[in-house]
């Protein structure tokens, strides 16, 4: 009977501190979170208010980051917090952020937040929308962000595309391409685009099928237009063309980097009665 006792007692007491360490555990688990999104909203606050002190305060001086232009912030070391206090105040001035559905995953000193954030041009009412994720660590008791990436999401990936063809392509808007083209493509897709709108002003593209990739849209399309003035030095033949092609566009950093199209040439020159244009001869009467 004793011995039973003895058991039970062992077996209560067992008990009791599993129980006592799940609490403990639970609530050092409800105490990391608490601070984790203490240093997120002050992070973030610090930023919005222009305090670059406050909001630095919270960034491990070797963090990086990348934006979502895709520029790389390699450290942040030896920042001119006068010019960061401008550029956080034009910022605001002419656009509005929101975060939401914010989570935040630790493991052991280290943990991950991630959220969405959108930012709408007060002026133009545009918004983009990236998946933000920030990395963080716990160093000295407290957290610190150690890196920061943007990743745009798939579905602005699509409205951009669209934007692409029925904005900048059937209504003719080359101002559209200063905001969705990384900017080194701006200056060859506005004189391209404009060529070809020069030489079929009516062009019209119908999109008749989409699908999309993390980082790609593939657009098929069908498009018409007249050929009323001079292209790829083809005099004007005043024939309306109609034909089929696909599209491939990729992104980074939320911006268009890369355009792929695939046509079947022939058949345009082919219903504008015309002999495709070659390609200038080569000069080969210089010997080395």
């Amino acid at each position: 009977m004793r011995s039973m006792v003895y058991k039970s007692v062992s077996v209560v007491f067992v008990i009791a501190v599993v129980v006592i360490f799940m609490a403990a555990h639970h609530e050092k688990g409800n105490d990391d979170l608490a601070s984790l999104k203490e240093a997120h909203n002050l992070h973030w606050e610090g930023w919005k208010s222009a305090d670059m002190e406050t909001h630095f305060s919270t960034v491990y001086p070797e963090g990086s980051g990348i934006f979502p232009d895709g520029y790389l912030a390699s450290s942040m070391k030896n920042l001119d917090y006068d010019s960061l206090r401008n550029s956080a105040k034009q910022w605001y001035e002419n656009f509005e952020v929101q975060i939401g559905n914010p989570n935040f995953n630790i493991q052991g000193n280290v943990a991950v937040g991630t959220y969405n954030q959108t930012t709408t041009n007060k002026e133009t009412g545009r918004e983009e929308k990236n998946i933000r994720t920030d990395v963080w660590a716990r160093t000295g008791g407290k957290w610190l962000r150690f890196h920061f990436q943007y990743t745009p999401l798939t579905a602005d990936n699509v409205v951009m595309t669209n934007r692409f063809m029925e904005e900048v392509w059937n209504e003719g808007n080359l101002s559209v391409i200063d905001e969705i083209f990384s900017p080194s493509m701006v200056q060859g897709q506005k004189q391209a685009i404009a060529s070809v709108r020069t030489a079929f002003p009516d062009i019209q593209f119908r999109i008749d099928d989409t699908s999309a990739g993390s980082n790609k849209v593939t657009v098929e399309w069908t498009v018409s237009g007249t050929h009323q003035e001079e292209y790829m030095g083809v005099t004007a033949t005043g024939k309306k063309a109609e034909f089929s092609g696909v599209s491939v566009v990729t992104f980074a950093g939320g911006k268009i980097v890369k355009t792929s199209v695939v046509f079947d040439s022939l058949n345009l020159w082919r219903q504008l009665g015309v002999d495709p244009p070659q390609p200038p001869a080569t000069d080969s009467s210089t010997a080395e």
